[in-house]
């Protein structure tokens, strides 16, 4: 391709933020659409804001008209959340679903929505977001999150499976540890526990949002051949 027009959800996210700031200094891309809930400071004329909010009633015919015809050439997910009470004996329905439904079905939303034009340019990128423990069993207090981010891995290879011949490589990466929103805020982690939870860590520290990125970047720009993987980044956690 000689241009890219690059989808990014969850654009808000600390990861988000450092993979944005590399792919505009990629010269083929020339558009770069990020979809977030809340407000985002634009810093060059290539960034297009869309603000969205998956937990509330998500339409995805409205996702359908909004993006059906931009033609992507990437996307990449960032976007979820995790409650620190998703106990399967204390669960709710509410944590049940919201969870599902901002994790995975706003997901297959965007899929929808963008599979068709990569099709027909015959060509594509995607990179989705699991985490390490989902091959696991999770954590005792995440299990709509482990089991949302299960059907993260398991889209992955519906759509390597389904689309790999039309040049759309689809890979997901499982971020481990990683000092970011999501332990500090999300799941209110202090810092001595994060020191502690690092402890179990092989390589002997918490990751951090570059070690993700570039992982991450190597999938949706520098990648031709790999599709249907995912790809721990954990330093040796879950081995």
């Amino acid at each position: 391709m000689d241009s890219y027009n690059v989808l990014v959800s969850g654009a808000n996210s600390d990861l988000a933020k450092v993979f944005i700031e590399k792919v505009l200094k990629n010269p083929k891309v020339k558009n770069i659409h990020l979809i977030t809930h809340s407000g985002y400071k634009v810093s060059d004329e290539r960034i297009n804001v869309h603000l969205l909010d998956f937990s509330t009633n998500f339409d995805l015919e409205k996702f359908q008209s909004l993006f059906s015809n931009q033609a992507f050439t990437h996307y990449i997910q960032f976007h979820g959340i995790a409650y620190t009470d998703d106990n399967l004996q204390n669960l709710s329905g509410k944590i049940f679903k919201e969870t599902l439904e901002i994790n995975l079905v706003s997901v297959l939303a965007i899929l929808k929505a963008i599979l068709p034009s990569m099709e027909l340019q015959t060509y594509g990128r995607i990179v989705l977001m699991s985490t390490a423990s989902a091959s696991h069993g999770g954590g005792k207090n995440s299990f709509s999150y482990g089991l949302a981010k299960h059907g993260i891995l398991y889209m992955v290879k519906y759509l390597s499976k389904y689309y790999t011949n039309k040049n759309i490589l689809t890979n997901s990466i499982s971020p481990g540890f990683i000092r970011s929103k999501f332990h500090t805020q999300m799941l209110n982690k202090t810092e001595s526990e994060m020191e502690e939870r690092a402890k179990s860590i092989k390589l002997g520290r918490i990751g951090t949002p570059e070690d993700v990125v570039k992982v991450m970047y190597n999938l949706a720009f520098e990648n031709d051949f790999v599709t249907g993987e995912n790809i721990k980044i954990d330093g040796g956690d879950f081995i």
